[in-house]
């Protein structure tokens, strides 16, 4: 039996990079998807958003094994998302600041032809160090967060802004790699 093609539904530059190590052969392919920024129901955001994009990717690739992703930020059940300026991503370091806030990412495997749809969410805990202004400013001259929920990365320059990580860390930066093997296995 051949096996499937395997296509991620993203974009995101840190979701090629977590997929490439678990050393699949895999292509990407988006398709145009209006994705939520709420929802009655925070948690539920991601896990919509990612639905949507790999069943937009399997209509056209039915035979293919499509995951999508989505990850939001949520700090006492609401959602930070991508900041829209600096001055915006400023004040969200300023409010993450000595706080524990949830990363919730939502991920869906979907495979039409074999009648595949999984969805699940991965939640890992981020406290933040207490930030002064100065280090958030020493924080943004080195990062280029505008295209990043909760405007930070753990994997640019963390170690000046968090304090600990409870949970999967590459969940944090976009895709839970622990889990996402797992269910890849059980395919095969």
């Amino acid at each position: 039996m051949i096996p499937p093609s395997v296509l991620l539904a993203s974009e995101s530059p840190r979701r090629r990079e977590l997929l490439g190590r678990l050393g699949i052969d895999f292509k990407v392919e988006t398709a145009p998807v209006e994705e939520l920024t709420a929802a009655a129901d925070p948690r539920s955001v991601p896990l919509l958003n990612a639905a949507a994009k790999a069943a937009a990717v399997a209509e056209r690739h039915p035979a293919a094994v499509v995951i999508g992703a989505d990850t939001v930020i949520c700090l006492n059940g609401r959602i930070i998302g991508k900041p829209c300026d600096l001055e915006e991503a400023r004040r969200t370091l300023l409010e993450l600041s000595g706080v524990t806030h949830e990363v919730i990412t939502g991920v869906a495997l979907i495979c039409r032809n074999r009648g595949l749809e999984k969805v699940w969410s991965e939640i890992s805990r981020v406290t933040f160090k207490p930030l002064s202004p100065e280090r958030v400013d020493e924080y943004l001259r080195l990062v280029h967060v505008l295209d990043k929920a909760g405007s930070y990365a753990l994997q640019e320059h963390g170690a000046l802004i968090v304090d600990r990580v409870e949970g999967d860390p590459d969940n944090i930066v976009g895709l839970p790699l622990g889990r996402l093997r797992r269910e890849l296995a059980n395919l095969n």
